[in-house]
């Protein structure tokens, strides 16, 4: 099991690439809560099993403001049973529904996923692992 694991890590880093950047999960612990930024989009406590609240905000709306791009980062809220040294995280990831962004690896507890946007438009996404979990970006010139 740890083999597959190892192995998926390694593939999710690969994928990653200069589009987006993830934080992983390290030896199945959750990392400590990352510190808030204004462009995050946070997976709620029970999103495997909602639809488009599993993202919160959801539609994230972000505006580029005249620079080359924004950055929109994801955050893997989804722990229960505990604060985050004891609870139980639910494993997700971020997939472009466009092919927009790469794919993010595993997100574990409080692991973080970030893609910079540089274009106008609408970024519809979903969890692969759990694909009824839908949202978007609006990026906004």
């Amino acid at each position: 099991m740890a083999r597959i694991q190892m192995t998926l890590l390694a593939i999710s880093v690969g994928l990653s690439g200069a589009c987006g950047s993830y934080t992983a999960p390290s030896g199945g612990m959750n990392q400590p809560p990352p510190a808030a930024t204004p462009n995050d989009v946070s997976v709620v406590v029970g999103a495997s099993a909602l639809t488009s609240t599993a993202f919160s905000p959801n539609p994230k709306v972000v505006s580029l403001g005249g620079n080359p791009s924004v950055t929109v980062r994801w955050v893997n809220n989804d722990i229960s049973g505990g604060g985050y040294t004891t609870g139980t995280a639910t494993t997700h990831n971020i997939t472009s529904d466009n092919g927009a962004f790469a794919s993010s690896g595993l997100l574990g507890g409080n692991a973080t996923y970030s893609v910079d946007l540089t274009t106008a438009g609408s970024y519809p996404y979903h969890c692969s692992i759990h694909p009824n979990m839908v949202g978007t970006i609006t990026v906004n010139p």
